[in-house]
């Protein structure tokens, strides 16, 4: 069955090659592909193009221009007119700037985060002295800048099809808080106060009332943050399995919070593997194969009990509640040290 992908590419193709007809022993046109995943390409003398073909919500062209092998240019539309002419454009010589005056959707979003960097830098002019910038593309032509400071970063990308990039604080490269960058002048405050000043979260809450700063944020504040981000995860957790359909969850949510009323929230990190509930004392979301665990796989009614530290211990038929087995193996974990 023919995907709308390949009928795409096929349409372009066929456009290429008409369009290229008057020039065609100077050019190259194919089109290869399979599946959902197709993509044309043209090329004359040191400079070439390649697209991608995609579904979504109709005809979605990404194309990458390139010279002498090497990646100038993104651009992503919809409009299969105006990625052919800009690959004549481009392929009959075009500098970089003609083909950002003409075509607006060639390096859409590296060319607004390049304003974007350049605006905050210009109207507070700290920021350039106290962190680093970094503006990369990546091999399918998403965009995304960074600022960094020697705690505290900021990640500036656009998500989708979004118009407005969203912005993405961190503390200790946790993430703190975020919001759609509508206006260049609140997103340049908010990184100048965050990354130059170093402004803790309770002054950002009264100076930008708009900013929806999290609890966690009153703990990096105070000082404690991991026990912070603990809570946070439990937090996931308990949300995570009240919103699912799995069957032994109205058990499961009552040893959660058992759990927590015992104090284990505030001295291990939740987190899951399918339906099972995996605990440590990891710093960060991504566990190490081997960083210790405690982890329990939900059953009807009985859970299994994994524990790995220096040995591994496999526990079956447990009831799911806080007994003496799973205090045992909880107060263990506890005792190993923030990893």
């Amino acid at each position: 069955m023919e995907r709308n992908e390949q009928q795409y590419a096929q349409d372009l193709y066929g456009g290429l090659i008409a369009r290229f007809a008057p020039i065609s022993e100077q050019s190259k046109i194919a089109m290869t592909g399979g599946g959902v995943q197709w993509r044309c390409s043209a090329q004359r003398g040191s400079r070439s193009c390649w697209v991608g073909c995609f579904e979504v919500g109709g005809p979605e062209f990404l194309t990458f221009f390139e010279e002498d092998g090497k990646k100038i240019a993104t651009g992503r539309t919809g409009s299969q007119p105006e990625t052919i002419d800009a690959i004549w454009t481009w392929l009959d010589g075009a500098p970089l700037t003609a083909m950002y005056e003409r075509f607006g959707f060639v390096d859409w979003e590296k060319r607004k985060l390049m304003g974007i960097r350049e605006d905050a830098l210009r109207t507070f002019r700290p920021l350039g002295t106290v962190t680093r910038n970094e503006l990369t593309v990546t091999p399918s032509g998403v965009s995304h800048l960074w600022f960094r400071g020697h705690t505290r970063s900021a990640h500036i990308h656009f998500v989708s099809h979004y118009q407005s990039p969203e912005a993405v604080f961190y503390w200790d490269e946790c993430e703190l808080f975020r919001f759609e960058a509508k206006d260049p002048a609140p997103l340049g405050g908010v990184l100048s106060r965050w990354l130059a000043d170093n402004a803790p979260p309770s002054a950002l809450r009264r100076e930008f009332p708009w900013l929806e700063i999290g609890l966690l944020g009153d703990f990096y504040e105070r000082g404690n943050p991991v026990e912070g981000e603990f809570l946070e995860s439990w937090n996931l957790m308990e949300g995570v399995y009240e919103g699912s359909r799995f069957p032994p969850r109205t058990m499961v949510l009552p040893f959660i919070a058992e759990l927590r009323r015992a104090g284990y929230d505030r001295k291990l990190r939740a987190g899951q593997s399918i339906w099972s509930l995996i605990v440590s004392r990891s710093r960060r979301p991504r566990l190490r194969p081997e960083q210790p665990v405690v982890s329990f796989q939900f059953h009807e009614n009985s859970m299994e009990v994994y524990a790995r530290d220096q040995k591994e211990e496999r526990l079956q038929h447990i009831p799911i509640a806080m007994t003496d087995t799973v205090e045992r193996v909880l107060r263990g974990l506890t005792e190993r040290p923030i990893d």
